[in-house]
Parts: C-alpha cells; sequence; structure tokens
C-alpha cells in the first residue's frame, strides 16, 4: 500500500492487509498518540454490503486501526436504483385516480427501501462485531443508508457527499464493492469515480 495525497488512491492488497496486521500490532502505543493529535482527521466512511470485497475493506480497517483510539466510523450502506416499476405510473385523468395512484407508488416505494434496508442489516452487523471485535469501540461506531440510487454518477457522488456530510475525510471501499454500479454506469469503476469526483478527500481501495 503506498500512500497519496488529498483525492489520490490509497490501495491495499492481500498482501498489505497481513502486513498491516502484523506492523499496526507491533507499533500499537505510537499509534495511539498519533491519532489523537490529527482527530480532524480522523473520521472514516467505510463502504459496507455483502460482497467479498465489502469483507476485505472492513478486514483491513480493523487491522489498521484496532484498539487505536480518536477514530470515528461511518458504515454506510448505499441503496441500489428503485427497480424501473417504482419510478412512475401511467397515470390517470381523474384527479382523485391520480392521487391514489402516487400515494401508492410511495407507499411500494417506501416498502421497497424498507426490504433493501432489512436484507443489509446482517452485512452491517457483521461489520459492526469485527470492529468491534479488533478493538475499536461501540460508540466510535455509526451505521447509515443512502437514499436509493439514481442513474450515472449520482451513486458515486452520493457516497462522497454523506462523507462531507459526515466529517469523513476518507473513504474506504472494497475495489468489487456494490455491484450494480456498473450495471448503471456502463462498467465505470466506482473506486476511480470517488477519486476523479473526491476532491480533498482520500480514498482507500481494497483490492
Amino acid at each position: 500500500m503506498r500512500p497519496m495525497t488529498a483525492s489520490g488512491i490509497v490501495r491495499a492488497s492481500k498482501a498489505d492487509r497481513k502486513k498491516a496486521s502484523t506492523t499496526h500490532r507491533s507499533r500499537r502505543t505510537s499509534s495511539r498518540s498519533v491519532s489523537q493529535t490529527k482527530s480532524g482527521q480522523n473520521r472514516l466512511l467505510l463502504v459496507v454490503d455483502d460482497s467479498p470485497s465489502s469483507r476485505a475493506a472492513v478486514d483491513y480497517v480493523a487491522e489498521v486501526l484496532g484498539h487505536r483510539r480518536g477514530f470515528q466510523l461511518c458504515l454506510a450502506h448505499f441503496l441500489p436504483p428503485l427497480p424501473p416499476i417504482l419510478l412512475e405510473f401511467g397515470g390517470s385523468e381523474n384527479p382523485e385516480k391520480e392521487k391514489q395512484l402516487d400515494t401508492q407508488l410511495h407507499r411500494d416505494q417506501q416498502q421497497w427501501v424498507d426490504t433493501e434496508k432489512k436484507k443489509a442489516e446482517p452485512a452491517l452487523n457483521w461489520a459492526r462485531g469485527r470492529l468491534r471485535k479488533a478493538g475499536l469501540p461501540a460508540t466510535s461506531l455509526t451505521a447509515q443508508f443512502s437514499d436509493p440510487a439514481d442513474e450515472q454518477d449520482s451513486a458515486s457522488q452520493e457516497i462522497i457527499d454523506q462523507a462531507r456530510r459526515n466529517g469523513c475525510r476518507t473513504i474506504v471501499v472494497g475495489r468489487r464493492s456494490l455491484s450494480w454500479f456498473r450495471r448503471i454506469t456502463a462498467g465505470k469503476d466506482l473506486a476511480e469515480q470517488l477519486v476523479e469526483q473526491g476532491k480533498n478527500l482520500t480514498v482507500w481501495i481494497v483490492e
């Protein structure tokens, strides 16, 4: 892994993750004092889903930050786009019928969102447990959901916006997390999109 400047990439391979586990254990005492002097930089947004790539990213963060203090992690799950059938209805010339259809559409959309959030709970719970086991205090972990993604670049922009809303200056993402992203962006790479759009942010890409 090699550090980059802001808006750059920190890439972590499997070998890097093993090295980090050993290196950061041996430097635990000195790293605590360093982390406490840079509290403004110690808020990270960790993208979580049920993919092996996401688990690798969680493992990497656990190995690097385990037993340290002064860090805050936002575990963020980003919902995929709504199915086309839930985007609009045929409409009606009758205003009352139109209102009923609109109400039903919003009800169906909310039901879909609630179902997707429930599906994501095991991945978030696993991530939280892995980080707690590594030594991160429960008070340093929060979990959030995004609204369903729109088309094109807005999915990556939502990740960046959520990072900034939470005061996070670093985004951690698995290389193959959020598999649906490539589908809605004609094969674009999520990590590279984050780097291109994330001015003054650092992106850790876990291979």
